[in-house]
């Protein structure tokens, strides 16, 4: 069966969120424009990330990069605690962009926190809830510095495991190479003619197994990954831009506006033009 993928698009640059008790899995994949990471201070969780599944236990955290389709499924029903970060590219300096792209854009990473560093991470969470949710002076740079202290924590954290698990990074990487390459050419030519014909023309892959490869590697087929990139550009559109529908049906690839309307409807439970009322700033 297929799997459905929602698109989110935040206005903050930078979102994070505490949320504990006994609540259900998430009920569909989801994508969004921003960086995640997650702590897991209590209880067990399954992530999957592009149709691969990570177990995540407490005192884990979890790296996602932008635009990466995952979900989060409950392996029991005991109490969690878990921490939800995101922020963009441009809440954080030049100087902290090797950071991300060790964290993020080489990942997608599950950390497990070491002992001694435990109540460090789990300090430096709670300061940024603290000063999230206060209207102070100075307040995003203070956040930033925070974050920035978590991100440098982090690699650290990251380089002990790859020293400890040398080969744990290279498991499935042939496959992964491919789908990535896949996933690169999508987000680069949504705007064009995407179809399994083209994909396997320009890969020189059989129709049947990038297809299969790509459902098996993300957890949802080729044309479902392509309606969610082109629904996510087209509420950028609707809330950045004064196009009209069918404009913004034409700019992310879509014929005409009925298409984008069908699609814009199922994914995000709105119509264009509802969402673009709802968000208008």
């Amino acid at each position: 069966m297929e799997q459905e993928v929602s698109v989110s698009l935040r206005e903050q640059s930078y979102y994070i969120n505490y949320s504990s008790g006994h609540d259900s899995s998430m009920t569909t994949h989801h994508m969004h424009q921003d960086y995640e990471i997650y702590y897991l201070f209590r209880g067990e969780r399954i992530y999957l990330i592009n149709g691969k599944e990570y177990v995540v236990r407490k005192d884990h955290l979890v790296f996602i990069n932008k635009n990466v389709v995952h979900k989060t499924l409950v392996m029991n029903n005991d109490l969690y605690e878990r921490f939800v970060i995101n922020f963009r590219e441009d809440f954080m300096s030049f100087n902290e962009q090797h950071l991300i792209k060790q964290l993020f854009e080489d990942g997608p990473h599950v950390i497990p926190i070491s002992e001694h560093k435990k109540t460090l991470i789990y300090n430096i969470m709670k300061s940024q809830i603290h000063e999230y949710q206060k209207s102070q002076k100075d307040k995003d740079t203070y956040i930033r510095s925070l974050l920035t202290q978590l991100l440098v924590e982090s690699t650290r954290l990251l380089e002990e495991q790859q020293k400890t698990f040398t080969d744990l990074h290279h498991q499935q990487i042939s496959n992964k190479n491919e789908i990535a390459d896949v996933i690169k050419y999508i987000h680069d030519h949504y705007a064009d003619s995407v179809s399994l014909s083209v994909l396997s023309h320009q890969f020189h892959l059989n129709e049947q197994y990038i297809s299969r490869l790509f459902k098996k590697t993300t957890g949802c087929s080729i044309i479902g990954y392509l309606n969610a990139v082109r629904v996510n550009e087209a509420k950028r559109l609707l809330t950045e831009s004064k196009m009209k529908i069918n404009q913004i049906a034409r700019k992310v690839g879509y014929s005409n506006n009925i298409h984008l309307w069908r699609v814009f409807k199922k994914l995000t439970g709105e119509s264009p033009n509802e969402y673009r009322i709802t968000n208008l700033k």
